[in-house]
């Protein structure tokens, strides 16, 4: 790894799950830009994911500090640094305590090179991780060890090991996700849902696998996927190859399957904070408006439920705000009460 001081300390937050949206989008350019970056950043990963904590505590990080002060500055480790008299000295102060950092964290990288490199895939144990999204948050973009990027949705589970094994990559999904898969023809990539299996190579690709939806969702962007349904007892139903710009449904319960020519920007607006629909009937807008807004939606009239329409809207709006523009022809009426909506008939 290069000297740059300024990645360092996005690597070192990103551990300790202090980065922000636009650290981590830098992060990601800088990791994909060589291989050595890419190996580098994931074998620091790999050794923070088995131990299931952040390479340094807060207590750690400021005993390390105290060492590496004591040693500039050739006093005793027992000394206390001097106190931030002033804002001149507060500065010299704080920057001196990265370029500590920064030297722990060279150290720390090169021993984890040598030990990641002295062991195996084999020898290594396979430690699983797993992301929940809460109903009403946003979208969470994480990188996987093998490079893909996936951005969960809301109200999704996410299971995934701290790094893949040759020929297997393998993980658990339950809600929806937009991955971009790193391509890798030697090991296929699966995404494990409740009824379904999907197989990839490297793609982009977006599934929508609630488990309160009667129906799974799979579209596809660019390369190619296989699906392999299940119906309701686990038994294999079909298998589809699916072509860009092509969506498959896929029935949970029989395990059948409907191709249908689908719109790029309908499925991954969502990654981009904006709901975005079209001629979709209001009981599924309702549904996917729940779980961003982490309400309860009763629709009172089963005309309404199937009445369809189209729109575009920030994650940002208000979910009322959303709901009213939707009914330009004034066909419903809506009452809230908490964390409860009801809409009726007029």
């Amino acid at each position: 790894m290069s000297g740059n001081s300024h990645i360092e300390e996005l690597i070192i937050r990103y551990f300790h799950e202090e980065i922000t949206k636009e650290e981590l989008a830098e992060l990601e350019v800088w990791i994909m830009a060589s291989s050595d970056n890419k190996s580098y950043f994931f074998e620091f990963k790999q050794l923070s994911d088995a131990s299931r904590r952040p390479i340094w505590s807060e207590t750690e990080k400021e005993e390390s500090w105290q060492r590496m002060y004591a040693r500039m500055i050739k006093l005793p480790e027992t000394s206390t640094p001097p106190v931030r008299q002033s804002s001149h000295r507060s500065w010299i102060f704080s920057g001196m305590k990265y370029v500590a950092l920064f030297i722990l964290a060279l150290c720390l990288g090169w021993g984890a090179h040598l030990f990641v490199r002295s062991k195996t895939s084999e020898d290594i144990e396979l430690v699983y991780n797993e992301l929940q999204t809460k109903k009403g948050g946003r979208s969470n973009t994480l990188i996987l060890s093998d490079g893909t990027k996936v951005i969960l949705n809301a109200a999704t589970s996410f299971r995934y090991p701290s790094h893949f094994q040759k020929g297997s990559r393998m993980v658990w999904l339950e809600g929806e996700a937009y991955f971009e898969v790193a391509k890798d023809e030697e090991s296929p990539f699966v995404v494990k849902l409740e009824h379904q299996d999907i197989t990839v190579l490297g793609t982009s690709f977006n599934v929508e696998a609630y488990g309160d939806d009667a129906y799974t969702v799979v579209t596809l962007l660019s390369g190619s996927v296989s699906l392999d349904a299940y119906n309701e007892v686990g038994e294999p139903m079909s298998r589809i190859f699916i072509k860009p710009n092509q969506r498959v449904i896929s029935d949970n319960l029989s395990g059948s399957v409907t191709i249908q020519q689908s719109d790029q920007l309908l499925a991954e607006a969502w990654t981009k904070g904006k709901y975005k629909f079209k001629d979709e009937p209001l009981s599924a807008i309702a549904r996917r408006l729940e779980k961003y807004y982490d309400v309860k939606i009763k629709i009172e009239d089963e005309t309404l439920k199937r009445m369809n329409y189209t729109g575009t809207f920030s994650l940002d709006q208000e979910i009322q705000e959303i709901l009213q523009v939707m009914d330009q022809e004034k066909r419903y009426t809506i009452r809230r009460n908490g964390k409860e909506i009801i809409i009726r008939k007029r």
